[in-house]
């Protein structure tokens, strides 16, 4: 009795977001906007794990709907002069002003479909699976290798972080500070991760994409530290918007002293592949060009 109902309720929900998600998607098509549906598709595609996850990222999608609907009237008319002049001023003057419409509306559509899913994934649990290990890490290469442990917790970490993320980074390295905390590099930034016991999943506490650092970490006691503009901490609220030429230092601690030296070279290396001038090194006779299989 107990499955019938459940499978019946799951039915109804599960109709009740195929038609959510479609209306959803013309809203998106009506903003004109194509990074917009690009974006909106791939957030879209991470469906909640549970009720409670449904609700937060719903309610984050109905609070940037109505942002994003506001500040539009004013944003896309300045881009689209940037892009294509006078007549893309008027251009953005027709998004921002339709935007402003269909964004808030898309929001509020996104909320509900978010919070659908959250209660049919409930419906649709049978039995707790056993996962007995990561699924295996594929490197860029595409060429199959045997299973390795680290790099495959790695890889699911990232994906569990950027899962609320409009991201499209590759993982590259990753260390376990604790065992509710981690540090990860990708081919794009490196970031710092935290567990949280309230939503039950992991969240960026720090990121930084290797062109915004500074200069070359340094190394410290079982740790490393990376400089930074201050106008880049995300923890800063409106004075991000005054470039203060002032430097911020985060402090990352490794458990050991040898992971906080293969993290060292790892993280350079990433930096060096920026081509930016202040991490220009003398290559010598070492391979900068290191993937993660050889180091």
């Amino acid at each position: 009795m107990n499955s019938f109902l459940r499978h019946s309720v799951g039915g109804i929900v599960g109709a009740a977001s195929k038609i959510s998600r479609s209306l959803g998607k013309g809203l998106a098509k009506l903003t004109f906007d194509e990074e917009y549906q690009k974006q909106r598709t791939r957030r879209m595609a991470q469906k909640p794990a549970h009720i409670g996850e449904g609700l937060v990222r719903g309610g984050k999608s109905l609070l940037m709907g109505l942002y994003h609907g506001v500040t539009g009237v004013v944003v896309k008319p300045v881009e689209g002069a940037a892009q294509e002049g006078v007549e893309g001023f008027f251009k953005g003057v027709g998004k921002g002003l339709v935007g402003a419409v269909t964004r808030p509306l898309g929001g509020i559509n996104d909320m509900i479909v978010y919070t659908i899913d959250g209660i049919h994934h409930h419906t649709q649990i049978d039995e707790k699976i056993l996962v007995l290990r990561h699924p295996r890490y594929i490197q860029p290469d595409k060429i199959l290798r045997p299973y390795n442990s680290n790099q495959s917790e790695g890889k699911y970490l990232l994906s569990q972080v950027t899962r609320h993320n409009e991201w499209s980074d590759t993982y590259y390295h990753h260390s376990l500070l604790t065992t509710k905390s981690t540090f990860i590099l990708t081919d794009q930034r490196c970031v710092l991760s935290e567990y949280d016991d309230v939503l039950n999943q992991w969240r960026v506490e720090w990121s930084h994409v290797y062109q915004d650092i500074e200069r070359m970490p340094g190394i410290l006691d079982n740790g490393i530290s990376i400089s930074f503009p201050a106008y880049m901490d995300p923890n800063v609220g409106f004075s991000k918007f005054f470039k203060n030429r002032r430097k911020k230092t985060r402090v990352v601690t490794l458990p050991t002293a040898e992971e906080t030296k293969v993290m060292l070279e790892r993280f350079v290396l990433q930096l060096m592949k920026t081509k930016k001038k202040r991490f220009n090194q003398s290559t010598g006779d070492a391979c900068w060009d290191k993937c993660c299989r050889c180091l």
